[in-house]
């Protein structure tokens, strides 16, 4: 053990040594002043709101009541390493991309840990990944969680033994950075939990009406509706499911949990803010695997 964590001692200060790319700004906070109408020489102070702006550019981000929990980027990365580097998991060769949305508004962090790869069931291998983001502008909460990628299809795997997986907190008086990144820390530590029970899923056969009940759940459409065709997101569940990962894996939970994260990382959408409907969708398949599968997950 004190050897992995030499290593992530190491790589760790390696990434701090490379600092933080795009993100290596602050935002400050300033009083909304506004015209007065009756006075064109006077500005009015707007009371209970700040404007944030970047403290190097001075481009204002958004504007926010008194209430709002400012999170700096630099700290939140700060953060993520310290995690990773306190952790069990090895950091060897560690992967961090650091990404900022053009004027600075939002922030997204990926760490991806190829050091140690994971056997899945059907004979895949994958490895954890770690991700962090937030915003100042309004559109992310602030996220850190733990995933797994696996090599051959891309699926972004969602850890259910372990809900402690992740940890969302909104940008108010209850955004705790430190109580998310212990949090993250133990479940990496017992990450062999859940791939024990993935290959208990793999031997675990699925009937159809167990297969029709958690695509209708993560559809969000009725059990009973009478043409769940219709809805798109239905149809590629059905089709991920019958053409490729039971074909491939078996008509078992495995499979199964597979489509759906095939879903949650693949199919198409309308929307224009790509990560956040990943988080929803991650959410969404967490909620129907814990309520459809929980005999087996308390076993």
């Amino acid at each position: 053990m004190l050897h992995a964590l030499n290593n992530n001692r190491e790589a760790i200060e390696a990434l701090r040594y490379n600092g933080y790319g795009a993100a290596d700004f602050q935002v400050n906070k300033s009083t909304v002043y506004f015209d007065n109408e009756f006075n064109e020489t006077e500005l009015v102070p707007y009371k209970g709101k700040d404007v944030y702006f970047r403290s190097d550019t001075g481009e204002p981000i958004a504007i926010h009541g008194k209430r709002y929990k400012p999170l700096q980027y630099t700290h939140m990365i700060d953060k993520s390493r310290d995690m990773i580097e306190r952790c069990k998991l090895d950091a060897t060769g560690i992967e961090e991309k650091i990404q900022v949305s053009p004027n600075g508004g939002m922030c997204l962090v990926n760490y991806k840990l190829p050091a140690k790869e994971y056997e899945t069931p059907d004979g895949d291998t994958g490895c954890i990944t770690v991700m962090a983001l937030s915003s100042f502008n309004g559109v992310w909460s602030f996220i850190l969680s733990l995933g797994f990628e696996q090599s051959a299809c891309l699926n972004s795997q969602i850890f259910i033994k372990n809900p402690a997986s992740l940890y969302k907190a909104r940008h108010t008086g209850k955004l705790d950075i430190d109580r998310g990144a212990n949090m993250l820390g133990k479940t990496a530590n017992i990450i062999e939990q859940e791939i024990e029970l993935w290959h208990e899923w793999y031997k675990t056969p699925v009937t159809k009406d167990e297969i029709h009940n958690a695509m209708a759940d993560c559809a969000n459409i009725s059990r009973n509706a009478e043409e769940p065709y219709r809805n798109r997101n239905y149809q590629y569940l059905v089709n991920a499911f019958a053409l490729d990962y039971a074909p491939k894996m078996g008509k078992n939970r495995w499979a199964l949990y597979n489509t759906m994260t095939d879903w949650s990382t693949h199919a198409p959408s309308k929307s224009k803010n790509n990560i956040a409907l990943l988080q929803r969708r991650g959410e969404k398949v967490a909620e129907v695997i814990t309520d459809n599968f929980a005999a087996k997950i308390a076993a």
